[in-house]
């Protein structure tokens, strides 16, 4: 059944609005708080310990942890859009983007936020097959697999929610190249890497375009 676009381009998803950015502090989330502030938009950046600027009339800064609620909460009051950079490598249980996701879509519905974008590992599905869903199981034994799966359940988790989600799908991120980049709901083939930059710009294009509204969008070089 093909899910309705709940919104458009005319309600207000502009560069003048404000946003909030959690994993602000990461690779991709710096470039995403630095871009973001270049096209004009406020941003909120949710970081754990430290901040990646300093605050101003552009950029707040709330400290939280992303699986408390009212962390999260606090992080959202203003905001008309939220963009995840969050991810689950160097983690100890490596369940950070589905757990967060948890705790990020009720506080998304009680602030009235809708657009929510994201950004996972390469070939993440919104609808994986039975065989899939089990081959993503079985490779929960390694480190990857469990990235892995807890990228495809944050896709399931949103998919679910009834909010205007769209989750960019990235292959190894580098810091060469400049923000250039197409998406496609397919992998292609060979896959090779990506500029982080693509990645950031990639993210903050999807708050104003609907392209891939409630989909997955797979990232490419151009």
């Amino acid at each position: 059944m093909k899910i309705p676009t709940l919104y458009t381009l005319d309600v207000g998803y502009t560069a003048a609005m404000q946003i909030t950015v959690f994993g602000a502090t990461g690779k991709v989330g710096t470039l995403v708080t630095e871009e973001a502030l270049r096209r004009g938009y406020t941003v909120v950046a949710f970081v754990h310990q430290h901040a990646p600027a300093s605050p101003s009339n552009k950029l707040i800064i709330r400290k939280g942890d992303v699986h408390n609620a009212a962390d999260v909460a606090r992080a959202l009051v203003g905001s008309q859009a939220m963009v995840s950079c969050l991810g689950s490598w160097g983690t100890p249980r490596r369940t950070v983007l589905s757990n967060a996701t948890l705790s990020l879509i009720p506080a998304m519905k009680a602030a009235g936020v809708r657009r929510v974008v994201t950004l996972t590992g390469i070939g993440v599905r919104k609808k994986p097959s039975a065989l899939y869903r089990f081959l993503l199981h079985a490779g929960t034994i390694t480190p990857a697999g469990k990235v892995f799966w807890d990228g495809q359940e944050h896709v399931r988790l949103l998919a679910e929610s009834g909010l205007d989600w769209t989750t960019v799908c990235s292959p190894i991120m580098n810091n060469s190249g400049g923000p250039g980049y197409r998406l496609s709901r397919r992998l292609g083939w060979p896959l090779v890497t990506i500029a982080r930059r693509s990645v950031a710009a990639a993210l903050l294009d999807q708050i104003e375009a609907t392209d891939y509204l409630q989909s997955t969008a797979v990232i490419h070089r151009k």
